[in-house]
């Protein structure tokens, strides 16, 4: 089953240099030298955080702490948050 997760991100603009991407519902972060970069490297990371969180059958706890436990196939998640990157998990 494939869900679509929408998860909180903040974005910040590096007085070095550069951008910082966090994704603060899964305490998960990146880095890039633009917003697109910054935010495509965080989505690899999140997608890779899932998927050893699948190979480690921890997945349903990680639904559970973004308060998804309780998802059903085909359900719309609400569109709640600022900023947001949807993610495709397959459980």
């Amino acid at each position: 089953m494939v869900r679509n997760i929408v998860l909180n991100i903040n974005i910040i603009k590096e007085t070095s240099g550069g951008y910082s991407a966090i994704c603060t519902d899964l305490d998960i972060a990146s880095q890039g030298e633009t917003v697109e970069e910054a935010s495509s490297n965080l989505r690899e990371a999140v997608e890779l955080y899932f998927e050893s969180a699948k190979e480690l059958k921890i997945m349903d706890q990680i639904l559970e702490k973004l308060g998804l436990d309780e998802i059903k196939e085909g359900m719309n998640l609400p569109n709640i948050f600022k900023t947001e990157m949807t993610i495709k998990v397959t459980a």
